[in-house]
């Protein structure tokens, strides 16, 4: 179910981004699903596997691209 809301929220913030190559300002809707997605982010951890470091090292980059803002949240 986790995966489920975590995928929905990613969707729903990458459509929030549109493909707009310009700077514009998020609504109060937009930085909140920004924020609530950041602080759902996976942390790392030394027992972590290959696979696991990459797909956490990826949904930082997902992150990343669709909240520019927000980047003070990846742990």
């Amino acid at each position: 179910m986790r995966k489920q809301s975590l995928t929905a929220l990613t969707l729903a913030a990458l459509t929030l981004t549109g493909c707009k190559t310009t700077q514009i300002v998020a609504t109060a809707t937009e930085a909140q699903l920004c924020t609530t997605w950041g602080e759902s982010l996976p942390t790392r951890s030394r027992t972590d596997t290959k696979a696991t470091q990459d797909e956490i090292g990826q949904a930082y980059a997902d992150f990343s691209d669709a909240c520019p803002d927000h980047k003070h949240l990846i742990p």
